[in-house]
């Protein structure tokens, strides 16, 4: 682990990795960006939003028998509610990602390829993506609203972006974000809550 100081209230910002290149400033909430040994503040996050979930920064689950930890994490509203997007750091190195959305999770990897276009979208039809056929579910609009901990990009807070939700037989999911100018390619499974074994998980009165 890297702990540098906020250059905007000189407060240690961890960085666990090099994997990760930015992070938000657990004091004062500003935005920084790794660039090596030095620190440089790209703005601010707002404050999230309380939205029930019992994840946290901090925790620690299992995905597939390989641990990670909860890093970070990016949330965003769409007109179905909140939905997070949790940075994963796995033991093996790898980054991944959890979204949750609606009670519903699920463990997704970044794609090297690139997806179709905004325009080339429809409901319904079938996009090959890694040599899997997926159906297009859902296209919707999701804000950018907040941020927290150590995340592999740089979140366009404030900004909203297209998203098309994809599904594949035996669990399989994708997504394509369309947040900036080349779409990128989210690919993975969805999975039971139990399933990917939590620990250190918030307190959530009346919940068990």
């Amino acid at each position: 682990m890297i702990e540098r100081k906020c250059p905007s209230c000189g407060a240690m910002v961890p960085f666990r990795t090099s994997i990760m290149l930015l992070a938000v400033c657990p004091f004062c909430r500003s935005l920084v960006q790794r660039k090596d040994l030095d620190l440089e503040k790209l703005g601010e996050s707002a404050q999230l939003q309380v939205d029930g979930t019992p994840i946290q920064v901090g925790a620690r689950g299992v995905y597939r028998a390989s641990l990670f930890d909860v890093v970070g994490r990016v949330q965003l509203k769409t007109p179905h509610g909140y939905w997070n997007e949790w940075s994963l750091l796995f033991a093996d190195g790898r980054q991944g990602w959890l979204g949750e959305a609606q009670g519903s999770y699920a463990v997704t990897f970044k794609l090297e390829e690139k997806g179709p276009a905004r325009a080339d979208i429809t409901l319904g039809m079938t996009v090959v993506l890694a040599q899997r056929s997926y159906e297009v579910r859902e296209v919707i609009s999701a804000s950018y609203l907040a941020a927290e901990g150590e995340l592999p990009f740089r979140p366009p807070l404030g900004e909203s972006a297209d998203a098309a939700d994809l599904i594949s037989e035996g669990g399989w999911c994708a997504t394509i974000d369309y947040s900036e100018d080349k779409p990128i390619v989210f690919a993975g499974e969805y999975q039971g809550f139990d399933a990917l074994q939590f620990s250190g998980l918030k307190v959530i009165e009346g919940w068990a």
